[in-house]
C-alpha cells in the first residue's frame, strides 16, 4: 500500500467515516507492517495534539482552483493534499514549540494561564499535565508542588513521597519515591531516574515514554519503567507496547514481559513483577494512612491554638459524621462561646486542605457561613483563614463582611485583580449613631499587591491584624508579610467590633452600594479571629500547623 492510499484511510478513521471495507484493509496493513503501526500510532498522537492547539494561520493562501488542479493531475484526492498541508504546517509549529519547550529552564513552574489576547479575557491553560494526587511529596527547587496544580512541560524532580501525574491526554504516570522525570507534552515523558508506572487508557494510544537507550510507544496498556544509572527496564503488566532500541528492530513487549538495555550490552528479556513497582492500591494505602497521620497532629496542635485566650472565633470547618444537622459551623474556641456557633446557608461540605479534612465550598451568591460575635469592642483583631479560591468572579470577593458596616466593624476581601483589601468602619462622628451613610465614613482601605492566580486552585494561608491604637495593619500570605500600612484617618480612642457578620458573603449591603453582590467562589476551611493583633512569628507558626502536604 502507497502512502497517499495509508493516509487516506488513516485520516478517514480519524473523522470517523472508514467504511466496513476500508476498516478491513486499514487492520490488515496494520497487522502485517511494524512501521504502518508505528506511523498510525504517530498521527493519531499529533491528532490529539492538534486539538489541544490554538488555530493556526497560514499567511500564503492556496486558492481552491489550484489546489483542484493539482490533485486532479495526480490523481490524488484534494482531502488527503489538504491533510498533508495542514500536518507539515502544524508539524513545523509542534516541533518548534517542542524545541523551545525543551531549551527552556529545567526547573519546574506551575502552569500560570494565560490570556488568549489582548481583545478577549478567556483564560488558557499553558500546561500539558495535572498533578492530581500528592502525598507527603518534596520536590527538589523551590517549587513545592500542591494537588491541582498543572504542570508545564519541563523537568519534575522528586525527591521523596509519592505522586501522581494526570497527563491531558488521558494518560495517568505513577511516581513512587526517588525519581526524575521530564514532562515534554500531554503525549510524550521521559524517565531520567527512578521507577515510574503508567496507565494509557485507549483515548491515550500512542503515548510515548523515552528512557536512556530505549524508547517506548503505548499501544493500550499498564506499564513501568526503571532507570537506574545506565540501566533502563520496561515491564509489561497489561496490553502491549512499542520498544525501539537504537540498533535494534521495534519489539512487541505484551503483558507479563520485561526488556532490559544497559549501555554497550545486548538488550535482554525476562519477566514482569508488578510488586516492584508503585501501584493504585498501595498509592491509596500510603495516601490514607499519611492523611490519618495529619489529621489527628493538626487537631492536637489545633488544641493549643483554640485555648488561646486571645481567641474569640475558631472555627475549624470540623464535621462529624454523626451530627444530625449538617449546617452547624462550630466555634471551638475555649471557653465555649456557644451563641458564636456558625450555621452553614446553601454552601456544601467538601473535601479541604487534604482529604480527611472537610471544609466548606462556596459556589452560588446564596452560599455563606453566618456568625454573630457579639458587640463587644477590641483594641485590635486579628483574623486568618485557610482557603482556596476557584474564581474571583466579583469586583469584591468576600471573606468575612459584618452586616450593614456598622462604625468599628472590619471588611476583609479579595478585590478582582488578586488583591487582599481590609478596612474597619468609622463614622466622622462616632457618637452619632444615625450617621450611617457613605459620605459620613472616614475608613482606610489597606490593600495587598495581587497576590492571588484564581486559576491554580491551591489552598493559601491568610491572615490580617489591626491595631486600632495605632491604626496600622499588616496582611499575610502563606506565613510572610505581604503589606504594611498606617491608616491616615487614625483617630484615638476608636475600638473594634464584630457583632452579626458572613464568612464569604455579604448578609446586608448597605442601601445603594454599587456592588451588593460580593459571594465567595472556592472553600474555607479553617477560620481563627482574635480580639487583637499577633505577631508575625505567630502568624508563621500557624500557616507552618496547617500546611497541606
Amino acid at each position: 500500500m502507497n502512502d497517499l492510499r495509508f493516509m487516506e484511510l488513516v485520516s478517514n478513521w480519524l473523522d470517523g467515516s472508514l467504511t466496513e471495507t476500508e476498516s478491513a484493509e486499514l487492520q490488515t496493513v496494520l497487522e502485517s507492517s511494524a512501521d504502518r503501526r508505528s506511523e498510525f500510532v504517530d498521527v493519531c498522537g499529533l491528532d490529539a495534539d492538534l486539538r489541544l492547539m490554538s488555530e493556526v494561520v497560514i499567511e500564503t493562501p492556496v486558492s481552491a482552483d489550484s489546489l483542484r488542479e493539482s490533485t486532479k493531475a495526480k490523481g490524488v484526492s484534494a482531502r488527503v493534499v489538504i491533510l498533508a498541508a495542514v500536518a507539515a504546517v502544524l508539524l513545523l509549529a509542534i516541533g518548534y514549540g517542542i524545541g523551545l519547550d525543551r531549551n527552556r529552564d529545567a526547573e519546574p513552574q506551575i502552569a500560570a494561564s494565560e490570556v488568549a489576547s489582548n481583545d478577549s479575557d478567556e483564560v488558557v491553560e499553558a500546561g500539558c499535565a495535572v498533578l492530581s494526587r500528592v502525598v507527603d511529596a518534596k520536590f527538589a527547587g523551590e517549587v513545592q508542588y500542591q494537588e491541582g496544580d498543572s504542570l508545564q512541560p519541563g523537568q519534575l524532580k522528586l525527591l521523596s513521597g509519592a505522586v501522581q501525574i494526570d497527563f491531558f491526554s488521558g494518560a495517568t504516570m505513577l511516581i513512587d519515591e526517588a525519581a526524575e522525570v521530564q514532562l515534554i507534552s500531554s503525549w510524550e515523558a521521559e524517565c531520567a531516574q527512578g521507577k515510574v508506572t503508567m496507565h494509557v487508557p485507549p483515548p491515550a494510544i500512542g503515548f510515548r515514554l523515552t528512557l536512556p537507550g530505549m524508547k517506548v510507544v503505548d499501544l493500550g496498556t499498564e506499564f513501568a519503567v526503571q532507570v537506574d544509572g545506565a540501566e533502563s527496564s520496561l515491564h509489561v503488566f497489561d496490553g502491549e507496547v512499542e520498544a525501539h532500541v537504537p540498533g535494534s528492530q521495534m519489539q512487541i513487549i505484551r503483558e507479563g514481559s520485561s526488556l532490559k538495555k544497559a549501555t554497550d550490552l545486548p538488550v535482554v528479556a525476562g519477566v514482569s513483577n508488578p510488586a516492584d513497582f508503585p501501584s493504585v492500591e498501595e498509592f491509596e494505602r500510603r495516601k490514607e494512612e499519611y492523611y490519618q497521620t495529619k489529621t489527628k497532629q493538626w487537631r492536637t496542635a489545633m488544641n493549643e491554638v483554640r485555648s488561646d485566650e486571645r481567641i474569640i472565633g475558631c472555627y475549624q470547618f470540623w464535621r462529624w459524621e454523626d451530627e444530625k444537622w449538617d449546617r452547624l459551623v462550630n466555634n471551638f474556641a475555649i471557653p465555649k462561646r456557644p451563641y458564636s456557633h456558625g450555621s452553614a446557608v446553601g454552601a456544601r461540605w467538601v473535601d479541604g486542605r487534604w482529604p480527611s479534612k472537610p471544609a466548606l465550598e462556596f459556589k452560588s451568591p446564596g452560599d455563606r457561613v453566618r456568625i454573630n460575635l457579639g458587640k463587644d469592642e477590641y483594641e485590635g483583631l486579628t483574623m486568618a483563614a485557610w482557603l482556596r479560591v476557584d474564581g474571583l468572579d466579583r469586583k469584591y470577593n468576600a471573606l468575612l463582611l459584618s452586616d450593614g458596616y456598622e462604625d468599628g466593624e472590619p471588611h476583609w476581601q479579595i478585590d478582582q485583580s488578586g488583591r487582599l483589601m481590609f478596612s474597619v468602619n468609622y463614622l466622622r462622628s462616632p457618637n452619632d449613631a444615625k450617621q450611617k451613610r457613605k459620605p459620613n465614613r472616614q475608613n482606610q482601605i489597606y490593600y495587598t499587591p495581587p497576590i492571588f492566580n484564581a486559576a491554580g486552585r491551591r489552598w493559601h494561608h491568610i491572615a490580617v491584624t489591626f491595631d486600632a491604637t495605632t491604626g496600622e495593619a499588616v496582611q499575610y500570605f502563606d506565613g510572610k508579610e505581604v503589606s504594611r500600612e498606617f491608616s491616615e484617618h487614625h483617630q484615638d480612642g476608636r475600638q473594634v467590633t464584630f457583632g452579626a457578620c458572613e464568612i464569604g458573603n455579604w448578609g446586608l449591603p448597605i442601601e445603594g452600594e454599587s456592588f451588593p453582590v460580593r459571594n465567595l467562589n472556592g472553600r474555607v476551611d479553617e477560620f481563627l479571629i482574635y480580639q487583637e493583633p499577633l505577631s508575625g512569628d505567630e502568624i508563621t507558626n500557624l500557616y507552618e500547623l496547617g500546611v497541606p502536604n
